[in-house]
């Protein structure tokens, strides 16, 4: 029922709604006793005619722009209502919704669907809800996101200090042991280039014991053999 409500109101409610607000209302009659000009109801009738027809055709932007010029032409409040119908169809339900009150609180009499415009408003406060729900889940999830990437940006931060830690410890021990060898060659090369000077203190002794030896040994026995005279 609902389905068939809305679709009356989206087809034919439209063009009757302000047809018959322009054929009734104080203005119109204003402008059959010359207080406005018949050229202005002309204007107003044309641009909501056009409005109509985009509006059928889906071109709901167009047919927006065709019903607010018709306002402004002849503030009817009719044309507020075909105003929130634009506005809902292209998703945007606080626009919807605030045209939808207007449309109620400017009509001077009750409209004959005051109670579709009231079910519409309240389609479109739960559209505003849910669409701020939305908004306020995607910016959670966005805050989320960033405080895990600032994590991970921080924990491969640490990782990489520690990864150059390592490395400069590393390069720290070679450079110890190098020290070390280098200090034992230099100590071997010195040793080794006064090896003229061990060899001489070497000879010396030898001869110096060989001089002792000569000296206190006993006197070698005769290996010759006796005669018989």
């Amino acid at each position: 029922m609902t389905s068939s409500i809305r679709s009356l109101a989206e087809r034919s409610l439209l063009p009757v709604l302000v047809a018959v607000a322009l054929a009734v209302s104080p203005l119109s009659a204003r402008a059959a006793n010359g207080e406005v000009g018949a050229h202005v109801e002309s204007q107003a009738r044309a641009r909501f005619s056009e409005g109509n027809i985009a509006y059928d055709l889906g071109e709901f932007q167009k047919a927006l722009d065709a019903y607010s010029e018709a306002y402004r032409l002849m503030p009817l409040p009719g044309f507020l209502f075909n105003i929130a119908q634009c506005h809902r169809q292209m998703g945007r339900p606080e626009r919807a919704g605030f045209f939808y009150r207007r449309y109620l609180t400017l009509s001077k009499e009750e409209p004959s669907n005051a109670a579709l415009a009231r079910e519409l408003i309240a389609e479109m406060d739960e559209a505003v809800l849910r669409e701020q729900e939305r908004r306020q889940a995607r910016e959670e999830t966005a805050r989320e996101q960033a405080k895990a990437a600032a994590l991970r940006a921080q924990a491969e931060a640490i990782a990489a200090r520690r990864v150059q830690q390592g490395e400069g410890k590393r390069a720290l021990v070679p450079g110890a042991r190098t020290s070390a060898r280098t200090e034992a060659q230099v100590k071997g090369d010195s040793v080794l280039t006064k090896w003229w000077v061990w060899a001489g203190a070497g000879a010396v002794a030898v001869l110096a014991g060989g001089v002792i030896y000569a000296a206190t040994a006993p006197q070698p026995r005769p290996t010759t053999l006796g005669t018989v005279r």
